[in-house]
């Protein structure tokens, strides 16, 4: 079992629900400190390495984050994150594998959110979960066959963000609770 298994679930999945929250307030202060308690639980990462993870992942989203935005840099700060959490969780993919398949993450996710605020009729999520299945797989040195389930998991909490982003959720607190309650389901799968 890889080191980085042996992490609180709900604390994860708390840091990483209020992290998209924040991301997308773009309250960047708020996202660095939710990072760094997210690097400290789920890598156990020291705090002058957590900080330094935190910078890189808000540095990233930064770059991503506009419509136009700068792929080339964010994967960079992902390079640099992923090779911290690399070395103190004992993950055997590479820092680039990681990054790489992130990104990947990122750009699906981002087609498919404009998709579904374009008509929100569209359940799509397949493209999101095979994605998410490849980085879960990196990351947790399994399969992705294995990694399915989280993978599922991880993309309803996102389709549940893109409702709130989207502007076309009815209840956005019950959205924010389903996010919570889907990552939980995703990081239990692991």
């Amino acid at each position: 079992m890889q080191q980085q298994l042996r992490f609180d679930r709900n604390r994860v999945a708390y840091y990483e629900k209020a992290g998209w929250e924040a991301y997308y307030n773009r309250q960047w202060l708020r996202v660095l400190t939710l990072m760094v308690g997210l690097n400290r639980e789920q890598f156990r990462m020291p705090w002058w390495v957590a900080i330094r993870a935190a910078l890189d992942t808000v540095r990233a989203a930064q770059a991503f984050a506009p419509v136009d935005n700068d792929i080339v840099t964010a994967k960079y700060h992902l390079v640099d994150y992923f090779a911290k959490a690399c070395r103190y969780a004992g993950i055997a993919a590479s820092a680039e594998q990681l990054a790489e398949l992130e990104m990947e993450y990122w750009v699906v996710h981002r087609r498919l959110a404009i998709r579904r605020q374009q008509n929100q009729a569209d359940h799509d999520i397949e493209p999101m979960v095979q994605a998410l299945a490849r980085l879960h797989a990196a990351l947790f040195d399994a399969s992705e066959a294995a990694m399915l389930p989280s993978a599922q998991a991880r993309a309803l909490a996102a389709v549940a963000v893109d409702r709130i982003t989207g502007n076309y959720s009815t209840d956005v607190a019950a959205d924010w609770r389903e996010v919570e309650r889907r990552l939980q389901e995703a990081y239990r799968a692991v």
